[in-house]
């Protein structure tokens, strides 16, 4: 037995030495994880449903800050999620944010009780997400907020432009990757009596974008369009650059 006592301790010493530093381990994870908490503050995101003048029921993601809020509109067959890192952005800049399932999309699937999804729309029923958006402005009102930014990527964009021409009192909208035509939602006319400042962004391999923004970026009054090289489409562009930053920072302007 007495052999085996060098043995035993020096198990012993190994087992405690482990512990320590298995608890150091601990400690820094905690002080790590702490850190991360307070480098930001974490949004609350508040799960919303309203129903728009003709029955659909919209589903958003509603973040509250300051007064001012902005709408989010994603691209086809995507959802509101789309828009949770720039939420997040925008919060931590004092906008209040609204990013919702454009009907026939995510959570957004019930008109009248009927289940309806975007790949049986017509072209009139793809016209009619404006209706989406001016049930978000109204969402926002009743709830002490007012609207006056939209961002909309390609079909969510197209819905932007109409929805800012027939709403004048929207102050600044962001086209991402929009279209001349895409699912019979034209902008041309819009683009021609919106009273809101336009920022276009489209990437130069999105060609048909690509050329919509120029063409629009030509035809609205106060526009500015900033040109991506291999950035994707829609949301995508949001993704890896400072277009998020850049946004906000046009925002304050």
């Amino acid at each position: 037995m007495a052999q085996n006592k060098p043995l035993l301790l020096l198990l012993l010493i190994i087992l405690i030495a482990s512990g320590c530093v298995q608890r150091e381990n601990l400690i820094a994870e905690e002080n790590e994880f702490e850190e991360n908490e307070t480098e930001g503050e974490v949004i609350q995101v508040e799960k919303v449903t309203f129903t728009t003048e003709d029955g659909f029921k919209i589903s958003g993601n509603f973040s509250k800050k300051e007064k001012d809020a902005v709408l989010m509109m994603h691209i086809l067959n995507s959802n509101k999620s789309a828009y949770d890192h720039f939420a997040q952005k925008l919060n931590d800049a004092n906008y209040t944010t609204l990013a919702i399932d454009l009907r026939g999309h995510g959570e957004s699937l019930d008109q009248n009780g009927v289940k309806r999804r975007w790949d049986s729309f017509s072209d009139q029923d793809f016209r009619d997400m404006v209706i989406d958006a001016f049930a978000a402005k109204r969402f926002l009102e009743q709830n002490g907020f007012k609207l006056k930014y939209v961002v909309g990527a390609s079909i969510g964009a197209n819905t932007a432009l109409n929805f800012s021409a027939e709403e004048p009192s929207i102050k600044k909208i962001v086209l991402l990757s929009p279209g001349l035509e895409y699912k019979g939602i034209t902008t041309q006319d819009s683009a021609k009596i919106t009273g809101a400042e336009v920022l276009i962004v489209a990437s130069d391999e999105d060609a048909y974008s690509f050329g919509s923004s120029k063409n629009l970026d030509t035809l609205i009054a106060n526009s500015e369009f900033i040109g991506l090289r291999n950035a994707g489409h829609g949301t995508m562009m949001l993704s890896g650059n400072q277009l998020e930053k850049q946004i906000i920072e046009w925002f304050k302007q």
